[in-house]
């Protein structure tokens, strides 16, 4: 008979490094998201919610060294999202309010400049 039980061996999958990371940007993400939606237009939100919950954790997975120790990981994800979504919510004010973009096409500027500003920051 085994030693490990099934609790045992989700609790050690959900503590790697890896899906801590995703775990934790999602849950910022939704809630990122949803001041986004009350401060701005809710339509411009979900390529928000894809910006920090899959761009944010895959950028840290293929352009940064994992950590040795997991709060500095759980750390970098939670800067990263401060800065992407600064970053985000700013080009898309920029988008609606100065040169008068519809919610979808400044979201989707925002998302593609963020996500390419991230790429070719980490990239070395």
């Amino acid at each position: 008979m085994p030693s490990t039980t099934v609790l045992t061996r989700i609790r050690q999958r959900f503590w790697t490094q890896r899906n801590l990371t995703v775990s934790v940007a999602i849950f910022l993400a939704l809630c990122v998201t949803y001041g986004f939606g009350v401060v701005f237009d809710p339509d411009g939100s979900f390529l928000l919610l894809l910006t920090i919950g899959v761009v944010v954790p895959t950028l840290y997975d293929e352009y940064w060294p994992p950590y040795d120790r997991m709060w500095k990981a759980v750390c970098w994800i939670v800067v990263a999202s401060a800065v992407a979504s600064g970053a985000f919510s700013s080009l898309y004010w920029i988008g609606t309010e100065l040169f008068g973009l519809s919610p979808l096409l400044a979201s989707t500027g925002a998302f593609l400049l963020t996500m390419g500003g991230g790429i070719v920051l980490l990239a070395r």
